[in-house]
């Protein structure tokens, strides 16, 4: 059986494309099974392409507030997935 984790953090480099519509789409396919939050190296807005696209496939990220990898205030996530090479080495 795999296990899956209880919490995931997906991060980027400005939390407005790649690590919301992660966000997303793992938000909409587990619920609240899986505490999922998403941040950015750098300050950025959301895309809105990227709103655009998940809208596309029925998730809703028009609301989502682009946050910061340095004022995350909980780190003890069991998966961080980065999303881009700035963020390699910040995670």
């Amino acid at each position: 059986m795999i296990r899956r984790p209880k919490s995931v953090l997906f991060v980027c480099s400005e939390n407005a494309l790649r690590s919301p519509m992660a966000e997303g789409i793992v938000k909409a396919h587990y619920g609240d099974k899986i505490y999922v939050d998403s941040v950015g190296v750098r300050a950025g807005e959301v895309d809105l392409l990227a709103v655009a696209v998940m809208a596309e496939i029925g998730v809703d990220i028009s609301r989502h507030n682009a946050k910061l990898l340095e004022d995350l205030l909980d780190t003890s996530f069991d998966l961080i997935v980065t999303l881009s090479p700035e963020a390699h080495p910040q995670a």
